[in-house]
């Protein structure tokens, strides 16, 4: 592999350890299990005689395996938190998520990196947040910054976060805590995902800010998705849009962390083709399947560029049914939705493309490839006012091969 210069990547000495206690939690520890009532009666529980120094060594061992009970049930609520996240979660289930447990702590506030995950379509962290202090008339707002060995930028594009603590939402986090998952792109780097390394290592900037207002209901799940990009070439950007104006915050606490990610290199890389519907032209340029989900490029010139354009997407799958003969292809179709998250660009040229997304099935149940990508048809939006928009029927339809590709 060949040596990357710039800050020095993270040998993660824990990750094994990390793994191996996630195996044993895996398997050994039910998610409804509650320890702390045991401990409780153990811990604090008034002896009945005195321990006689001879029992000394037989004490230690037992705190030697109470710590490995509540190693191991905190990494089972570790593993429910994560799958109880959308994205990240079927993965976590399947065992792909990385554990990454690298801390840093500034005036009582702890930030952990917990989880990660790479591949051809997305980098995803997970973080954790402890020892906020809490205010009726304070909030805090974590931004977060991604780049390469090289200073390449990651731009976010979709935020799943948790703060408070509630049990509404079947993750209750204990006051002052703080947990979430960030989407990274990393088709902004050089060359993805035409050539994928073996390992992607990362500097992550987390900064907290403690804002003056009124704090939001704890416990709710909050997804934020980002601004459409800007002008790239072959890559996303983040939009120039001018961030809306903040409070002066009441405290800073900046983090910064050096990791190092293995890359999921499982992928099917397709394009381009074009197809034409009433006269318009659509390329799709890249159509990318990862054990994330899929992400496809379709790129055209908008009918009028004075609107802002959208596309209404799907992909179709035939399912398949076992007969005497073995498996034929049955009439039966499914249609998997592109997701919320939709980055427009604009090349050059008064081209627009848009990248689509369509993402796993929150069971993560395997499906078979997708057969085609029908774009059903173009909306165009006005920039300013609310005029109706514009809607361009389509379908263009895609074919996708079925063989290795």
């Amino acid at each position: 592999m060949e040596e990357r210069k710039g800050f020095p990547m993270d040998s993660e000495p824990e990750a094994p350890l990390q793994e191996a206690l996630d195996r044993i939690a895996r398997s050994r520890v039910r998610e409804d299990v509650d320890l702390w009532p045991a401990l409780q009666a153990r811990l604090f529980t008034t002896p009945a005689r005195r321990i006689r120094f001879g029992g000394r060594r037989a004490w230690a061992w037992g705190l030697a395996g109470l710590a490995l009970v509540l190693a191991l049930a905190g990494m089972a609520w570790a593993r429910y938190l994560w799958e109880a996240f959308p994205f990240i979660g079927p993965l976590e289930r399947a065992g792909k998520a990385r554990p990454l447990a690298q801390s840093q702590r500034q005036d009582g506030i702890t930030v952990t990196l917990e989880r990660a995950y790479v591949d051809a379509n997305r980098v995803l962290i997970g973080y954790r947040v402890r020892g906020l202090p809490e205010s009726a008339d304070t909030v805090w707002l974590p931004e977060f910054t991604l780049e390469d060995t090289a200073g390449h930028p990651l731009p976010p594009l979709i935020r799943t976060s948790l703060a408070g603590a509630s049990e509404g939402s079947g993750l209750p986090l204990l006051p002052g805590e703080m947990a979430g998952v960030i989407e990274f792109d990393p088709w902004a780097l050089p060359d993805w995902p035409a050539r994928l390394p073996e390992t992607l290592a990362l500097r992550m900037q987390v900064t907290l800010r403690a804002l003056p207002t009124v704090a939001s209901a704890p416990g709710l799940l909050r997804v934020e998705i980002a601004p459409e990009a800007g002008p790239a070439g072959g890559a996303s950007e983040t939009s120039a849009l001018p961030p809306p104006a903040l409070p002066t915050p009441r405290a800073v606490h900046t983090f910064q962390f050096d990791v190092t990610v293995p890359v999921v290199r499982e992928a099917i890389v397709y394009g381009p083709q074009t197809a034409t519907a009433r006269g318009l032209t659509l390329a799709l340029e890249r159509w990318v399947e990862t054990p994330s989900g899929t992400r496809a490029r379709v790129c055209f010139r908008p009918p009028d560029p004075r609107l802002r354009w959208t596309l209404a997407a799907e992909q179709k799958f035939k399912e398949s049914e076992a007969t005497a003969e073995g498996e034929r292809s049955s009439q039966t179709t499914q249609i998997g939705v592109a997701s919320l998250i939709q980055l427009t660009i604009t090349p050059n040229e008064g081209h627009v493309c848009q990248d689509l997304f369509f993402d796993l099935s929150s069971s993560g149940r395997t499906r078979p490839r997708p057969t085609a990508l029908y774009v059903l048809e173009l909306v165009g939006f006005p920039q300013s006012g609310t005029p109706e928009p514009v809607r361009w029927p389509g379908p263009w339809v895609f074919p996708l091969p079925l063989e290795d590709r």
